[in-house]
């Protein structure tokens, strides 16, 4: 995947973030907008798969939760192994009957659900969590794609933005945390949401294109980086931002 493809990723989750509104939590939101993005019928956010500290953060729908339900009373399921072997699985319940038998059985209970994707949240040098998709018609998932928003949802659940990466550019007459601060606040005002989904976007973005906050935060302060497409509503928001960058 190129760096236009990712960036278009990005820009697209960013605005399905927006839509959804402040008022649902930023897991609900981003575990939605992959659902949006990928297409499906439902999906899932679960952090810690396999461990005793696993938590599912999202289900978008009965049949999302009914399934991780179900793969953490059997133990077994595209979301443990997607987890262990940290790459993505997928079952089709009405042909694959050897891998998860006992989760298959039980899956096949479920009206409205053929085929469950499951892929690994990999924002760092482990796994921590899967996003699962499932869908009852539909074309599967672009692979890549899934695998990429997976790794760019991670990282933007993470508290903490990943390890930072050695990098030469000079931050300039601004600090560090300054600059950062300047570019959420001009995040939020393109996409009108709020300061920690600004920062999560942004974490997102630095880890997907293997850069630092600092530079992220430089690329949208000189606005070579946005995350609206609206181009006159853009220009508004630049003239608001230049006033008060004159009057302050």
């Amino acid at each position: 995947m190129d760096q236009v493809d990712r960036t278009t990723l990005l820009a697209r989750l960013a605005r399905e973030i927006a839509e959804f509104g402040p008022d649902q939590p930023l897991e609900t939101r981003l575990c939605r907008a992959f659902l949006a993005i990928m297409g499906g019928d439902g999906a899932a956010i679960t952090l810690s798969y396999t461990d005793p500290s696993r938590v599912t953060l999202c289900a978008t729908d009965d049949v999302a939760a009914r399934l991780e339900d179900l793969q953490e009373v059997l133990g077994e399921g595209p979301g443990p192994t997607a987890y262990e072997l940290q790459t993505a699985m997928t079952i089709d319940l009405r042909a694959d009957r050897d891998r998860w038998p006992l989760f298959t059985e039980a899956a096949r209970e479920i009206p409205g659900v053929r085929t469950v994707y499951a892929v690994p949240m990999r924002p760092g040098q482990h796994t921590i969590g899967v996003l699962t998709l499932h869908q009852n018609i539909g074309d599967p998932p672009d692979g890549d794609e899934a695998q990429f928003l997976a790794d760019a949802i991670g990282a933007a659940l993470m508290k903490d933005p990943p390890p930072p990466i050695e990098s030469d550019l000079d931050p300039g007459p601004w600090p560090m945390r300054a600059r950062i601060h300047q570019a959420t606040g001009m995040v939020l005002t393109q996409l009108r949401i709020s300061p920690a989904d600004a920062m999560a976007l942004m974490r997102a973005h630095a880890f997907s294109h293997s850069i630092t906050l600092a530079e992220v935060a430089e690329q949208i302060t000189s606005r070579r980086l946005r995350f609206s497409d609206d181009a006159e509503q853009d220009a508004e928001q630049d003239a608001e931002q230049d006033a008060e960058s004159e009057s302050s």
